[in-house]
């Protein structure tokens, strides 16, 4: 069995890459704010997250309850910073399925606990972290894989039913997002973007530019209509190999993330789908590796990229 091509198996360490990296971006932002987000005297108290706990999953405060936890400051910061140890050690590579199965857990037992404070990031930020629990991704520019010398190759069908798997759960979520926009007023009107970019808890640097951008009717027309028309027709163009159609797909629905994150200041739900894009369906932007800078990592032969390509329903 030869080893999977590069420019395929990457898209595993797209994923694993990736997610560490939100999982350290999200302990950046709330690290010198766990007591006022987590503790039972923060800004959430229980009297609110009593009744919207289920008794059969595991939370942090459920954790904190049954060891008899006092000091919540020091266990918080504790978790956290074992949260953080296991992000880096997951970028790396090293001790990779304890170290998913780590951030996952603690994520999760957040993520249960403080629902309230949970948002659309948060349930991407778990799934991805299931599937990196789950998927080989030690076995792709990982210090496991160094560490260990393994010659251990990932079959084609196998990569392609987990490639499969995440371009299938991102289709649902890109089509399911422009189903539920499609209809409505303001979408249809074409004024939904001018209608949340003038939302004060989406204003950035950039939203004056936009809102001056955007007063005009036809440009917020054409970003409202873009954006629904991506959602929408994403889940059915993104398979067809016709010319540069995948890739000229992919790269407009980055493109729109990244004016959610600019424009809108959800930086971390963009980044969060950005790494979802890129990790289910990145191999469409590499055409020719082996005439490019990938030559250097995959030298395998064109007959095994072809039939890498059709498993894969991607054309590279």
């Amino acid at each position: 069995m030869k080893p999977v091509t590069f420019n395929h198996a990457i898209q595993l360490a797209v994923l694993r890459i990736g997610v560490a990296l939100t999982v350290l971006a999200k302990i950046w932002v709330e690290f010198d704010q766990l007591d006022m987000l987590f503790s039972q005297h923060g800004i959430i108290q229980e009297v609110l997250t009593k009744p919207l706990d289920i008794s059969y999953v595991i939370s942090l405060p459920k954790v904190i309850d049954f060891f008899g936890i006092q000091n919540e400051h020091l266990f918080l910061t504790s978790l956290y910073t074992v949260f953080g140890l296991a992000a880096c050690f997951l970028l790396l590579g090293f001790q990779t399925k304890i170290s998913a199965f780590i951030c996952l857990l603690i994520h999760l037992m957040v993520f249960n606990g403080y629902n309230l404070l949970a948002f659309g990031f948060d349930g991407f930020l778990f799934s991805l972290l299931f599937y990196t629990l789950i998927f080989p991704v030690e076995k792709v520019f990982s210090f496991d894989r160094l560490i260990k010398g393994s010659t251990e190759v990932i079959a084609p069908d196998r990569l392609n039913l987990y490639l499969r798997v995440l371009q299938i759960h991102l289709c649902i979520v890109y089509f399911t997002a422009g189903f539920s926009k499609f209809g409505g007023q303001e979408w249809m009107n074409g004024t939904a973007i001018w209608k949340a970019i003038n939302q004060p808890q989406f204003y950035t640097e950039l939203t004056p530019f936009v809102k001056s951008l955007a007063s005009y009717p036809w440009i917020s027309a054409v970003l409202t209509w873009g954006t629904l028309t991506i959602e929408l027709f994403f889940p059915f163009l993104i398979w067809i190999r016709w010319g540069k159609m995948q890739a000229s797909l992919l790269i407009g629905v980055i493109i729109m993330h990244v004016f959610i994150a600019a424009v809108m200041g959800l930086q971390m739900f963009a980044w969060i789908m950005i790494v979802f894009d890129l990790s289910a369906f990145g191999g469409v932007l590499f055409r020719k590796p082996n005439l490019r800078f990938l030559a250097i990592f995959d030298r395998k032969s064109n007959t095994y990229e072809e039939k890498i390509s059709g498993l894969n329903g991607c054309r590279n």
